[in-house]
């Protein structure tokens, strides 16, 4: 079971098949996430008493790298303090513990690193001005169809198809507020158009400004 030694992260990855949570299972979680929640294994519910009212009708309409506030109990046990639930797409959701994450800057980018490359969603962290890639995700690579070596410090502003279509995902992202979904294409390094749905968020990485972008095929 994969966890991050000599860090306290209080992290954990959840997956539902359902729009509202109500069969989400644990599928991660670091060492302390585990201490905390002596119910919590690999495969347990999430909500065993099922969903609150509100967490149910907040996270029907979440996008991609948007998240809500929760002070409810997890896997059976109360919430000393609100998580954070945060959708990464695919119906796969990160939970993160206020006031446990380790302050360290160089261990918050560990941390956000190994969750997104866990995940079955095309993941890539940009600088949101001119798209200058900063880190990828497995599956990122596998859509574009190219190495990190070939991808790193490009511009995913040139791997969009579309003209235009980065400044335009930047430009619905505030600081906060995730952006809209955006039907897309995406040019492979072999020169194969793949149409996405992408979705951003700010965030901060490695000591600069920066932006998630999550990529879904399209249809």
């Amino acid at each position: 079971m994969p966890e991050t030694p000599n860090k306290s992260n209080n992290f954990a990855v959840i997956r539902a098949s359902s729009g509202d949570l109500s069969d989400a299972r644990l599928v991660w979680a670091d060492r302390d996430f585990f201490t905390k929640f002596d119910r919590a294994g690999v495969g347990a519910p999430v909500f065993p008493d099922g969903v609150p009212s509100d967490i149910r009708t907040a996270i029907g309409g979440l996008a991609v790298g948007a998240e809500i506030r929760i002070g409810t109990a997890l896997f059976g046990s109360p919430l000393h303090a609100p998580a954070n639930i945060v959708a990464l797409g695919d119906g796969t959701f990160a939970i993160a513990l206020s006031g446990q994450a380790d302050a360290d800057p160089e261990a918050e980018d560990a941390r956000l690193a190994e969750i997104l490359d866990a995940l079955p969603v095309a993941v890539t962290v940009v600088d949101p001005v001119d798209g200058t890639i900063l880190w990828m995700n497995e599956y990122f690579r596998d859509l574009v169809g190219g190495s990190e070596f070939d991808l790193m410090g490009t511009s995913l502003a040139g791997h969009f198809a579309l003209p235009g279509a980065f400044k335009t995902l930047m430009g619905a992202t505030g600081p906060i507020t995730p952006s809209a979904s955006l039907p897309t294409a995406l040019r492979t390094l072999s020169g194969m158009m793949t149409p996405v749905i992408a979705n951003a968020k700010r965030i901060a990485f490695r000591r600069r400004r920066a932006a998630m972008v999550a990529l879904t095929r399209g249809l």
